[in-house]
C-alpha cells in the first residue's frame, strides 16, 4: 500500500492508496492512473479523514516540483486534485523551512471545507520525496509506465 506524508512537527497531510485503476495498461485523462485514496490531514486541532480521488500523474508532477524546490531550497511546489477538492502548496524559504498551506473541500450537500497551514522542514520533506519517488518508479509519469520512455525528456 503506497503512502505519501507531508509531515510537520505535530501536523501532517497523508495520502494512502486504496485502489489504483487501469495499472499498468490504461491511463486516465488526468495523467497516470486514477487512484482512490484515504486522505488524512491534521492541522492544529482540526482534522480530516476522507476519500480523495487523484491520479499518479498528478502526484508525479508534484514530486517533480517538490524535488526541484528541495534541491534549490527555494520555490513553491503546487498540487491540485482533478476534482479540485484538495489544493495545497509547499513553499520553501532559504533556511530549509517549508510552509504547507492548502484547502480541502468535502464537496457534498454540506460543502464543508478546511483551510490548513503548518510548518515542516527539509528533514521531513526528504521522507516525502522518497515516498513520491517510489510511487513514480512504480507508476511512471503522466503517461504511465508503458508510454513513459516514449515521452520522457531529459
Amino acid at each position: 500500500m503506497e503512502n505519501i506524508t507531508l509531515q510537520g512537527e505535530e501536523n501532517f497531510l497523508s495520502i494512502t492508496f486504496d485502489d489504483v485503476y487501469g495499472f499498468p495498461n490504461s491511463t486516465c485523462h488526468w495523467g497516470g492512473y486514477e487512484v482512490r485514496t484515504n486522505l488524512k490531514i491534521k492541522s492544529g486541532n482540526f482534522q480530516v479523514n476522507s476519500i480523495l480521488w487523484t491520479s499518479t500523474g498528478e502526484l508525479h508532477e508534484f514530486f517533480q516540483q517538490l524535488k526541484e524546490c528541495n534541491r534549490n531550497l527555494k520555490g513553491i511546489a503546487n498540487y491540485m486534485s482533478y476534482e479540485g477538492n484538495l489544493i495545497f502548496t509547499a513553499t520553501y524559504d532559504t533556511m530549509g523551512h517549508v510552509t504547507i498551506k492548502g484547502e480541502f473541500s468535502e464537496q457534498n450537500q454540506f460543502n464543508n471545507n478546511l483551510r490548513f497551514e503548518f510548518l515542516s522542514d527539509q528533514t521531513f520533506i526528504s521522507n516525502t520525496i522518497q515516498d513520491l519517488e517510489r510511487i513514480s518508479e512504480k507508476y511512471g509519469n503522466m503517461f504511465g509506465v508503458k508510454k513513459q520512455n516514449k515521452h520522457t525528456v531529459n
